[in-house]
């Protein structure tokens, strides 16, 4: 079909225009790519940090109650049901960690290694010593991988953690890296050495429940709140603000990206439309030959069409390029969640974006093409 022989030819031609009209539509694929996969990435490090980095249902003391005290029988009821993994036993508390001339404020976590690892994977997470070196050394701790280099403290090393009137010395057994914010203040102490440091008897804070199926929460939190007096609370409760506020946000995405496409759009109409009047002579020509304005109208349909598949194509090459340059970003942990930005570049996204740029690189196409048709021959040819 000559339709198509000719748009070849004035692609082949134009190579500036054509060069252009790509990068536009290559720029629009790629930023869209890109932030999709940063809501995407920050959405999934929410997720992670929330299921994997938190326990699936966690269960607080009673109202009008500082302590869980029957922890030991909750926690029995709680594995009752079959979906239950672990139920650990946590005290958590504030304090001051000491080491040399450096002192830092810390958060620490009295726990059963055995059942804190069942609920969080510690271990894995462990970047020197053995976590479960906790269960066997009562004056041991696993500190955070940030405040052991705030407080210059390896493994080995003996530091002091001190709580108003009460004071301990603990020597490091492992350092661990989480890669959140914990990482700057979190101490991991054996359950009873913890309930010691606070003075209050042999109690707990909290008790963190992992499932086998994470979907299950509510219903199993609902259970326990039924038979217990105590306040269970699933994940999906918990991070109820921070997962709607992130809905949220998909929305406005979604119009950014849309202004997006809208600007690249005008920018392939503008493109066009130049090209359209540069050809006007040429089209007039075209005309006088025979050609009807339905082929006209092909012609620069076509040319646009055909600039399609390689804009998107260099879009996600430029996407790719953008996330693994984003990826070394260390931001911080205590805003983020995670010490480094995360850009999850999906195949199907890819081809939604790249379909959507095809679009509109078509509807793009179609007016400056209609004007073209509409020219008069005899003024086109006399056109200097």
């Amino acid at each position: 079909m000559f339709e198509l022989s000719i748009a070849e030819r004035h692609i082949l031609g134009n190579p500036r225009m054509v060069l252009f009209t790509v990068i536009s539509v290559a720029l629009a694929v790629g930023v869209i790519v890109v932030l999709i996969g940063l809501t995407e990435g920050y959405r999934q490090d929410l997720i992670d940090n929330t299921v994997e980095n938190s326990p699936h249902v966690t269960v607080s003391p009673k109202e009008g109650e500082d302590y869980i005290y029957l922890y030991r029988t909750l926690a029995a009821i709680a594995t009752e049901h079959p979906e239950v993994v672990a139920a650990s036993p946590r005290l958590v508390g504030g304090a001051a960690a000491k080491h040399r001339d450096n002192v830092k404020g810390i958060t620490f976590i009295g726990v059963d290694p055995l059942q804190e690892d069942l609920l969080l994977r510690v271990q894995e997470e462990v970047v020197w010593g053995d976590f479960y070196d906790l269960q066997f050394r009562r004056y041991a701790a696993v500190v955070g991988s940030a405040l052991a280099d705030d407080l210059e403290l390896k493994v080995g090393d003996k530091f002091r953690i001190t709580r108003l009137d009460a004071s301990l010395q603990l020597t490091a057994v492992g350092i661990i890296e989480t890669g959140t914010g914990l990482d700057r203040t979190l101490i991991y102490l054996p359950l009873g050495t913890a309930q010691q440091l606070l003075g209050e008897g042999d109690v707990v804070t909290e008790v963190g429940i992992r499932l086998s199926e994470i979907y299950a929460a509510p219903a199993i939190a609902a259970d326990l709140n039924g038979r217990t007096l105590y306040k269970a609370e699933s994940w999906q409760e918990k991070s109820r603000d921070v997962l709607e506020m992130l809905d949220t946000q998909q929305y406005y995405s979604w119009a950014f990206y849309l202004l997006i496409f809208f600007i690249s759009g005008l920018g392939i109409v503008n493109t066009m439309i130049m090209i359209v009047s540069r050809r006007t002579r040429e089209i007039g020509i075209l005309m006088a030959m025979g050609a009807s304005r339905g082929s006209i109208i092909k012609i620069f349909i076509l040319e646009s069409v055909i600039l399609g598949p390689p804009s998107a194509l260099l879009g996600g090459g430029l996407a790719h390029v953008a996330a693994k340059l984003i990826g070394t970003i260390e931001v911080p942990a205590e805003f983020y969640m995670t010490d480094r930005m995360t850009v999850v570049l999906d195949l199907g996204t890819f081809l939604y974006v790249a379909l959507f740029a095809l679009v509109v690189n078509f509807i793009a196409g179609i007016y400056p093409a209609f004007k073209a048709s509409r020219l008069d021959p005899v003024k086109a040819i006399a056109t200097e």
